[in-house]
């Protein structure tokens, strides 16, 4: 029988530290409010946060502790980093051979205590201790928390500015709401902390008791502090404002766009937002403006792949296609590729759902099919601009697919973007959607397919033996490895405890030989093509991977996450001269 905890307002009537009728104002209250009792309470001046954790220790029976007691050293920070510490309002306060101890305000806050233990590597026990008192400590052992809202104070007149002029009718109760100066630093505090931290994208979601703000870094999101629940519809409303969009409609999905001017630079974000049963959801994705180098560097490119791109990029004529999964970084390899051969000697056109780049010397065009302006229709329209090279953002569907072809044959350069798995699955992808095999043998002059992996945080790095399971998954000898070293990331501030910072691209790259065209007019399988494109010399993404890793910039486990595995090529491994010692792992 589950035992029935006593209610936190009688454990702090019984103690002497609540009247009862303070309480049942505190009861009142609630009843129009999410927040818990001992906020309200706390909030109305009737409790401290002592008296709220110690109450709280009693009802939950967990222990409680005085912060003042603890002689906290500088190596607590190494066990978690100051950015969870802050965000999850969690304090490491003794480590110990098989659990760390922290003080947390919220001891039912499982996600966090899960966040840490997945962190440490080890058991976690949370005991309770005063809000402000962990607030304290955090600051005195992790230094001082930047103030953001100062930098937002410099940064609200004339250094941040939304850049677009138009203005809308709205009730004067939402204008005065989303005018609000709180509203307004607290918008651009989000929007500063994304950039400030590399994030590509800002997710606002909305909950029934709360409302999170997340930032995608490096392909994964982390949550940010989040903001009160009953400013969920002031934000959402100042942003929809910024972006110009229908801050009426919010039963429908919106599209639109913000460009900010931060000094003297434009940051432009694309805004989307989706209604869900507590309210608007809006992502905002951060397009870069910055200039684009194709270096092996900066895109990740080996030499090998890296000059045959260069080489087929510059080529008159033909198609080249760069595929993958949304995110993985396709429009910049196009537009790397694009500044690589941009000259005032070439007219280039773009066509692209939104413009992501601004790239000089390009006339550059979006997509809007709500007014029939789609890829077909916008593609038929820009080669009547006698353009030397197009780029499309997508093929989406067999017109576009087929425009592209015609374009080719008639002279142009055309560069595109399907989703697809691998390189040879673009080719299988463009035949199913009804274009002649022939054409595409005529026509494709090379595939890229790639994915966008963590980089090791320069700050952190450490030697650790990797999982031999790993290594096997990779199609490598752990015997023949042993003596190699490895790298990863141990996880500091400048990484936000994670081990990795920035990203890199992983690719292969698949170029229409005599004898794959021969698959593709036989309509073969993408695991066939596949397979003859390795046959050929093609270096798979693993492959690349692998590489990397031996270049000590990323991580086994990361190029395991990210890079797809060819599952259904098969290899008969008797028919092949293969090592004994390797045939166990095939």
């Amino acid at each position: 029988m589950a035992i029935k905890r006593k209610k936190l307002g009688q454990i702090l009537v019984d103690a002497g530290l609540v009247e009862e009728q303070q309480l049942n104002e505190a009861l009142s209250r609630q009843e129009s409010s999410d927040k818990k009792i001992g906020e309200i309470l706390k909030e109305l001046g009737y409790i401290d946060g002592i008296e709220l954790a110690a109450a709280l220790s009693v009802q939950l029976d967990m222990p409680y502790v005085r912060l003042s007691d603890y002689n906290l050293t500088p190596e607590l920070t190494e066990i978690i980093p100051a950015r969870v510490a802050r965000s999850r309002l969690i304090l490491p306060i003794e480590l110990l051979e098989d659990r760390v101890v922290v003080a947390v305000e919220d001891p039912l806050d499982v996600a966090s205590l899960d966040l840490v233990k997945m962190m440490v590597g080890r058991e976690v026990e949370a005991v309770i201790a005063a809000r402000e008192e962990i607030l304290d400590e955090i600051d005195t052992l992790y230094g001082p928390r930047d103030e953001i809202g100062d930098v937002i104070d410099d940064l609200t007149g004339d250094d941040i500015d939304v850049v677009s002029d138009q203005r809308m009718e709205i009730g004067a109760d939402v204008a005065n709401a989303i005018e609000d100066e709180p509203v307004i630093k607290l918008v651009n505090m989000i929007l500063l902390e994304a950039i400030k931290n590399r994030a590509s994208d800002i997710h606002l979601e909305p909950f029934e008791h709360r409302f999170t703000v997340r930032i995608r870094i490096d392909g994964v999101l982390q949550e940010l502090t989040p903001p009160p629940k009953e400013y969920q519809s002031a934000v959402i409303s100042r942003i929809k404002v910024m972006a110009d969009l229908n801050i009426a409609e919010s039963r429908l999905p919106q599209d639109g766009r913000i460009r900010l001017k931060m000094g003297s630079e434009v940051l432009d974000f694309r805004v989307s937002t989706l209604p869900t049963v507590f309210g608007e959801s809006v992502v905002l994705r951060l397009l870069l403006q910055d200039d684009i180098d194709l270096e092996p560097e900066v895109l990740g490119f080996i030499p090998e792949v890296e000059t045959k791109f260069k080489e087929a990029i510059e080529r008159p004529n033909g198609i080249i296609l760069v595929t993958g999964p949304t995110g993985c970084g396709k429009t910049t390899t196009l537009y790397a590729g694009l500044q690589h051969i941009n000259n005032p000697q070439d007219k280039i056109i773009t066509l692209e759902d939104p413009v992501e780049y601004e790239l000089a010397g390009l006339i550059q065009c979006q997509v809007n099919e709500e007014i029939g302006f789609s890829f077909a229709s916008g593609l038929r329209a820009i080669l009547r601009q006698d353009p030397d090279i197009c780029l499309v953002g997508e093929i989406r569907d067999v017109e576009t697919a087929q425009i592209a072809v015609q374009a080719s044959l008639t002279g142009h350069l055309v560069l595109s973007t399907t989703h697809t798995n691998e390189a040879a699955g673009a080719i299988t992808r463009l035949v199913d959607m009804g274009v002649q095999p022939f054409l595409l043998t005529t026509t494709i002059q090379a595939i890229v397919a790639q994915r966008l992996l963590r980089k090791i945080c320069d700050e952190c790095r450490e030697e650790y033996q990797p999982d031999p399971d790993d290594l096997r998954e990779l199609s490598k000898d752990p015997e023949e490895w042993k003596d190699q070293q490895f790298i990863r990331g141990a996880g500091c501030d400048s990484c936000g405890g994670t081990g990795f910072k920035g990203r890199t691209g992983i690719f292969e790259m698949l170029e229409m030989s005599r004898k794959i065209s021969e698959l593709v007019n036989e309509k073969a399988s993408a695991d066939k093509i596949h397979k003859q494109a390795l046959d050929e010399g093609m270096i798979p993404m693993r492959e690349d991977g692998w590489q990397k890793v031996l270049d000590h910039k990323t991580t086994i486990e990361e190029v395991l996450r990210v890079a797809p595995v060819q599952v259904s090529v098969s290899i008969d491994s008797e028919a092949l001269e293969i090592d004994e010692k390797i045939r166990p792992y095939l």
